[in-house]
């Protein structure tokens, strides 16, 4: 099987095959690449395991990996096969730093006595300071290759290890809705971890009315929209989509911690798992992937909002006000409303005639 289809850090841990072997190897954040085959084609590893919390590369690969027994895909928060140790563990870096110290913390524990962490990322994303980060778990640290605007480090001779327990991982923190403060609980690499992003307190504030009936909730991230919404009609069906396993796991412990009865979470790639039509559909939609920007997602969810209302239903956004979202919605609907532009976000409105 030929490299050309893989993405750039994958050729490059192809380049470094012979420092890669494994018999059990897992994944952590790969890519949406053919690379787990491979690696089982070339004889890298003998079986091969791999967590994503992107429910848009969990679509693409599920097929391919679910045909070899070799193969164990995962879609969650968390590695379930705590019984497992792995000789290898391959991951690829992503933007948060809170996210790779969980990660990290998480692999730890499943890494068998002689095995290795190989952390592979591209230069933009800033792996080249990584490996002064990494001198901090590991004994021993080496850089065994830079090429494709990539970096390739390997761990080994953890310092510590201590046992994990992901629900010691998330982050309390308060927003005020209705005259009292609401808890919301987010996991790391959660969008706005820890804090109320501007944009979302700007469309919040515009929650003086809320349609009654059935609301969906698109990249709920932490939950923080659909739990200011259920302080006001907690009455309503709510339905909240994230492509992020960290974002629902978080959704689903903040709504259960303040007792709202009819939610249910969905993963979904855009719009493509959730079924239905809605009364009320409402967004601080994401436009950051990595360290690029992508709107493509949004664009969809724009474009395809109006078929998933019922009639009467309105669709309301907040995104930063240089986005040129306002012709989507126009497009759309036949026009759009913007309620309020302040401190460079903007929320507009939309109602299905």
């Amino acid at each position: 099987m030929g490299f050309d289809s893989l993405v750039n850090t994958s050729q490059l841990l192809m380049r470094n095959a012979q420092w890669l072997e494994s018999d059990n190897m897992l994944l952590v954040g790969m890519p949406a690449d053919n690379l787990a085959s491979v690696l089982l084609e070339e004889g890298v590893a003998n079986r091969v395991s791999g967590l994503t919390r992107d429910y848009a590369v969990f679509r693409r690969l599920r097929s391919v990996w679910a045909r070899n027994d070799r193969l164990n895909l995962e879609f969650a928060p968390v590695v379930s096969q705590t019984g497992q140790r792995f000789d290898g563990i391959i991951l690829f870096l992503q933007k948060s730093k809170p996210l790779m110290d969980y990660w990290l913390n998480m692999l730890l524990p499943l890494m068998t006595e002689d095995g290795c962490i190989w952390l592979v990322g591209e230069n933009g994303e800033g792996i080249k300071s990584w490996r002064k980060r990494l001198k901090n778990t590991f004994g021993s640290v080496k850089n065994l290759d830079n090429a494709r605007h990539c970096g390739l480090l390997e761990g080994s001779s953890p310092i510590s290890v201590e046992t994990f327990d992901w629900q010691k991982a998330f982050t309390e923190f308060e927003v005020p809705v209705a005259g009292r403060p609401l808890s919301i609980q987010s996991l790391p690499g959660v969008f706005s971890h820890g804090r109320l992003d501007v944009g979302t307190q700007v469309l919040l504030d515009t929650f003086d009315k809320v349609p009654a009936g059935k609301v969906l909730d698109f990249g709920c991230g932490a939950g923080v929209i659909s739990a200011a919404l259920a302080q006001i009609r907690a009455d309503n069906d709510y339905t909240l989509v994230d492509c992020d396993a960290l974002a629902l796991a978080s959704s689903e412990r903040t709504l259960k911690q303040l007792e709202v009865e009819r939610f249910k979470t969905v993963a979904s790639d855009g719009l493509s798992e959730v079924e239905g039509t809605f009364d009320f559909m409402v967004s601080n939609p994401p436009f950051h992937q990595g360290v690029k920007t992508h709107y493509a997602v949004t664009e969809q969810f724009l474009a395809e909002s109006s078929q998933r209302l019922n009639r009467g239903g309105e669709l309301r956004i907040v995104a930063n006000s240089f986005l040129r979202y306002e012709p989507i919605i126009v497009k759309a609907f036949g026009h759009c409303k913007t309620l309020v532009s302040r401190n460079g976000f903007s929320v507009y409105q939309a109602i299905k005639r």
